[in-house]
């Protein structure tokens, strides 16, 4: 589908007030006038709450103190523009009617209504409905009821609930069972990840019987992989309408619109995994990914189906009544969701966007591990100009690989190996990946090879390579012939294996799983040369969004200010060195100070580098002088874990931040993702000792222990890797409670999030752990 500036959904405005009076339902409590130029329906012989005819039911968000965003949509068969009626009320039995017109539905937005209702009170609960009339019979949606924002002037608390995470496949959303046992909450966060946008992936996803989706426009969606190990993802915008449509048939779900009024910002699932502007990341560079209409259509479909204000942030000042459409302005690359609300003189708070303008992870998937990025010359001359005497730069070069020009000719036996070797993994590598012919992977993997055995290559790695083709070569070959490459006695240099990468294609070793020493030197350094040429390669808010926040927060007059990321500014680490800080626990000491753990991990990993870690030079800077600066929260999510963060406090205000990072709704945890991928690591190395096997247990302390290096200006004092849950937020003049509402992702072997507790929910809370924190003057308390 190619998009043009024709108008596509439209939020219709309607200002509170307008319609005071209601023959619709056959009543006329209210005393206000009628607005002539609105026609009123007139009653109908029956009125039914017609849940059918709106499967997905009601929607509020991005609440104002005078405004807010309504939505439904509906369904009846057709393809056709269909009328609906929205009422807004003071009370829930609709007498006390702000608010009665009619809209039209459109066909061309899959029936989807968003309305903005503007002229509202401040800080006062709403009531609304819709109302579809056909056949002489009025049908009503479920009632929804929305909060507006307190005026920036009240004194009041402020109570809110933030998520993350929620895959639909295979799994329940259980925890928001906790978000509904606080039916007071003012608003409810969601830091993305809404919607998973693959039906299957084998990493993460499992269907059943009742909760799978089949896409509907089967020929236009994304296949990923070949053979018998393929999954499908959302290509078309068919594909993603499909998928918040099923999303949202989850009861809970449904409930808790119906309560409170979301505000929401996307991840990467809402578009593609991992992905950066318009780029997925399938493939792990075997192929471009750059999918620009595929982008379109996904903004198209979460502007289409969440409850967001898509004009407000393109807005200068208040909104103007009257009709507001999507259209390609709106779109990538003009995308713009980051906006900020104030709710009262206690909160003010800023939803981001990390996704849309970050730049590309700054270690290649696809880099050969062998290449070497910063030769000794090079990698001598960056560290002097950082301020380190030759001593030290020595000390560093020391720890660096060993590398020989492989175009030397005295390396021509070597480089004609190597060729014939690379071309041949390569090739394989391509045909697990894509499905193309035989012939034209060796000739991509020819390609491939040729491109990557050129230059400074380390040798290291090289006579790994070499070590494996002789295992399996026979006798006669002549590579058996060649000897060990030199590994001493040569120039060192920052290569990519340097920084973990061992694999042609993958993401561990470059958005996984990454040697936290060089590759901090291999950002800054890359850095360093990017803006030389006036451009950056660091940085999850482009330049105007981190402009914004800045001045967001550097005139912001509220008690606290907060931060939403979908992402985490936690540093997630694990620290196999002979540096690391003690744990003081006896099992785990003893693992890590033995032989058990190979010499190749005996180092410090950065366990993600998709989220803020992966730009540690642009982390630091924004951290300590924008939001420790203010002293602002940020909330996290992403992660599909829980943490609590302290950072170092602003040398000049003295002021300090906290990260609070949430769970995920359902998706499976992240100690079980790096339990998966660490051993997939250690099995590349021999066997796995049962000692080792054993790590998993002590991931909460080792992300802990981490931090408590003298270099590390952050420290984590609360991890969860294992527990699904959600967050719950109450500010008022003096404090912040933050309460965590987990649960074990595993319970006497069961998966909770693959078990429906909906009509158990005491089973369910049986199983809820409950951490309770506390900020008050800068400073962190534990209370349970």
């Amino acid at each position: 589908m190619q998009y043009n500036r024709r108008k596509f959904i439209k939020t219709l405005v309607v200002t509170a007030g307008a319609v005071m009076t209601s023959n619709l339902m056959g009543c006329n409590d209210s005393t206000d006038e009628v607005d002539v130029d609105v026609e009123v329906l007139p009653a109908g012989p029956s009125t039914v709450v017609g849940s059918q005819f709106y499967p997905q039911s009601v929607v509020s968000g991005d609440p104002k103190p005078d405004s807010v965003i309504l939505w439904t949509r509906v369904e009846d068969g057709i393809d056709v523009d269909i009328a609906l009626t929205l009422q807004v009320a003071l009370d829930e039995s609709f007498n006390q009617l702000v608010v009665e017109q009619e809209f039209t539905a459109l066909a061309s937005a899959d029936n989807c209504l968003k309305i903005r209702v503007t002229e509202l009170d401040a800080g006062q609960y709403y009531y609304y409905r819709f109302v579809y009339q056909k056949d002489g019979t009025n049908y009503l949606s479920k009632n929804g009821r929305t909060k507006t924002a307190p005026g920036i002037d009240s004194d009041v608390k402020v109570k809110f609930a933030y998520v993350s995470c929620q895959d639909y496949i295979g799994r329940y959303y259980n925890t928001y069972l906790s978000v509904l046992d606080n039916d007071d909450l003012d608003f409810v966060v969601h830091l993305g990840d809404y919607i998973y946008e693959t039906t299957g992936d084998p990493l993460f996803q499992e269907s059943t019987e009742e909760r799978s989706i089949t896409f509907n426009d089967s020929e236009n969606v994304l296949t990923i992989g070949v053979g018998e190990n393929t999954t499908q993802a959302a290509n078309s915008l068919d594909n993603y309408r499909q998928l918040y449509k099923e999303y949202r048939t989850d009861e809970l779900l449904q409930r808790v619109h119906e309560r409170f009024p979301m505000i929401a910002i996307w991840d990467d699932h809402e578009f593609s995994d991992d992905s950066w502007s318009d780029r997925a990341t399938y493939l792990d560079g075997v192929d471009d990914e750059q999918q620009t209409q595929r982008k379109k259509n996904s903004e198209m479909a979460y502007f289409e189906y969440m409850p967001i204000d898509h004009q407000q942030p393109h807005t200068e000042g208040e909104l103007a009544s009257g009709e507001v459409s999507i259209d390609d302005s709106h779109l990538f690359p003009n995308t713009r969701i980051y906006r900020d609300f104030h709710f009262g003189q206690h909160l003010h708070l800023a939803m981001t966007d990390f996704r849309t303008n970050r730049p590309d992870h700054i270690l290649p998937e696809d880099a050969f591990p062998a290449t070497v990025e910063m030769d000794q010359a090079t990698l001598t001359g960056f560290l002097l100009a950082t301020g380190l005497v030759q001593a030290q730069v020595d000390g560093v070069v020391a720890q660096m690989s060993p590398y020989i020009n492989i175009d030397d000719v005295n390396f021509s036996p070597y480089r004609a190996a190597f060729l014939e070797i690379f071309t041949g993994l390569y090739t394989q590598e391509i045909l697990a990946r894509v499905a193309i012919s035989e012939t034209e992977a060796f000739t991509k993997g020819r390609a491939r090879a040729v491109a990557a055995i050129q230059g400074n290559l380390t040798t290291s790695y090289l006579n790994i390579v070499l070590a494996q083709a002789k295992a399996s070569l026979p006798s006669e070959h002549g590579i058996q012939q060649l000897p060990a490459l030199p590994e001493e006695g040569v120039e060192q240099g920052l290569a990519f294996y340097t920084m973990g990468k061992t694999s042609l294609f993958n993401y561990l070793g470059s958005r996984y799983f990454i040697i936290k020493e060089t590759y901090d030197l291999y950002a800054g350094y890359k850095e360093y040369v990017a803006q030389l040429q006036g451009s950056s390669v660091q940085g999850g808010f482009d330049d105007q969004q981190t402009a914004w926040l800045a001045q967001t927060f550097a005139t912001s007059t509220s008690t606290w200010k907060m931060l939403a990321s979908s992402v985490s500014f936690t540093p997630l680490m694990f620290d196999f060195s002979a540096s690391r800080a003690d744990s003081n626990i006896i099992p785990l000491e003893f693992v890590l100070g033995s032989e058990l753990i190979p010499a190749a991990l005996k180092q410090r990993f950065y366990l993600e580098a998709d989220q803020w870690d992966g730009f540690p030079q642009y982390k630091e800077n924004f951290v300590n002088n924008v939001i420790s600066q203010y002293g602002v929260i940020s909330l996290g999510g992403d992660v599909h874990s829980s943490y609590i963060t302290e950072h170092k406090a602003n040398d000049v205000t003295g002021l300090k931040s906290f990260n609070f990072t949430t769970s995920s709704i359902s998706s499976g945890t992240f100690g079980s993702f790096l339990e998966d991928g660490m051993n997939t690591i250690l099995a590349q190395l021999g066997d796995i000792p049962p000692e080792v096997q054993q790590l998993p247990l002590f991931f909460d302390s080792l992300v802990k222990t981490a931090t408590q290096r003298d270099d590390i200006d952050d420290n984590l004092v609360f991890s969860r890797m294992a527990e699904h849950g959600i967050v719950i937020v109450e500010v008022d003049g003096n404090e912040m409670l933050v309460d965590f509402h987990n649960i074990p992702d595993t319970v006497d072997g069961i998966e909770t999030a693959k078990q429906n507790y909906y009509s158990s929910a005491s089973q369910y809370f049986d199983k809820v752990r409950l951490y309770q924190f506390k900020v008050t003057d800068g400073q962190l308390i534990r209370l349970t």
